[in-house]
């Protein structure tokens, strides 16, 4: 089997959608499927195309625009895509790469759209407005749509009910063996742990704000980059806590997988996903989490975290509960969804389309 993944970035980038792609490329490929990435980038200054393992990756350059990833080249590449593979899964509702399901009038598309409503910021939301239409036609031409949640489920029949019958739900995974191998950091002091975007809808600002009401001996320790990290950096300036909080930016997957490990409590602020690969992740390396209350968590907590996962709403309840937590000194043990098996999902639905 021949599939072209279709997405709006691939690592060196980072993102959730980003590490899903990855993952499952990597995952496919070694279940004996030939995988070819289609890409794009905003530092790109040219198509280029290179190789990552036994994954071909063609990366083209993308705007420079943060609410939404517009790359003219990689549509135009990906609406040329149908001859020669016998499927094309295009990832992320919020992206123009999206367009390669234009291609399903003739060829097998499989649409995985990370959707979480229609965005972030009120410019995010004008423009997912205008692109509503257009992305009626990306799932009323899909063969088969993968959601990665009940809650992302439920949003879409709710937003587009014509591709109700169209849908699977299959989780992201971890990678529970290269986590659990990590070896965390020597002599740290109690950690907190954030990981993700630094955007506004993270809240992670709420995050710092209660760490001035967390035991003194307490590190947080934020991992990500984002439109909001300047403004962040500075409150914790004003607030003196330099030495409490630290701010990594972007690191690579052995460092993220040690503070993993290192971390006692990770915490999720979020106001919107469509799953939460981070807390799995955590819990995954033995940490309990504090996350938001919102649908995608409740879920998480429902079929994955259990005990080790805790769903708070206000300030005084996220600083409390870090400080419960971390009075805590074993480690949770917890099932969650590996790659192999959302790889194996995957292609069963592949085999459905093409059967179709």
């Amino acid at each position: 089997m021949r599939v072209a993944i279709v997405s709006p970035g691939f690592p060196p980038d980072r993102g959730g959608v980003e590490a899903h792609v990855e993952a499952l490329a990597e995952g496919l490929t070694a279940a004996g499927v030939d995988v070819e990435v289609f890409c794009a980038h905003r530092g790109a200054r040219s198509t280029h195309v290179a190789g990552t393992g036994s994954v071909v990756v063609h990366t083209f350059p993308a705007w420079r625009v943060s609410s939404m990833s517009i790359s003219p080249r990689l549509l135009w590449r990906a609406l040329r895509l149908g001859p020669g593979f016998d499927v094309i899964h295009v990832h992320s509702y919020h992206a123009t790469s999206g367009a390669a399901a234009l291609v399903g009038l003739r060829a097998r598309v499989v649409f995985t759209p990370h959707y979480h409503g229609v965005g972030h910021s009120r410019a995010a939301e004008l423009l997912h407005r205008v692109y509503g239409r257009f992305g009626s036609v990306l799932f009323r031409l899909s063969r088969a749509v993968i959601c990665v949640s009940e809650v992302e489920q439920e949003l879409i029949v709710h937003d587009f009910p014509r591709c109700a019958d169209r849908i699977t739900v299959i989780p992201n995974g971890t990678n529970v063996i290269g986590i659990g191998a990590a070896a965390p950091f020597p002599n740290e002091p109690p950690t907190v742990l954030s990981v993700g975007r630094l955007a506004a809808y993270k809240h992670t600002e709420r995050l710092v704000a209660a760490m001035a009401d967390v035991s003194e001996h307490a590190q947080l320790v934020v991992i990500g980059d984002g439109p909001e990290r300047a403004a962040l950096e500075a409150r914790v300036r004003d607030s003196g806590m330099e030495g409490r909080i630290r701010f990594t930016g972007q690191v690579d997957d052995v460092t993220l997988r040690r503070w993993l490990r290192t971390a006692a409590v990770l915490v999720s602020l979020s106001e919107q996903e469509a799953f939460g690969m981070a807390p799995v992740e955590a819990a995954s390396a033995g940490a309990r989490v504090v996350l938001s209350d919102i649908p995608a968590h409740r879920e998480l907590e429902r079929l994955y975290l259990g005990d080790a996962a805790r769903i708070v709403a206000g300030h005084l309840d996220v600083a409390s509960t870090i400080g419960e937590l971390l009075m805590l000194k074993d480690r949770v043990v917890v099932e969650v969804p590996d790659w192999p098996s959302v790889a194996a999902s995957t292609m069963s639905v592949y085999r459905s389309v093409c059967k179709r």
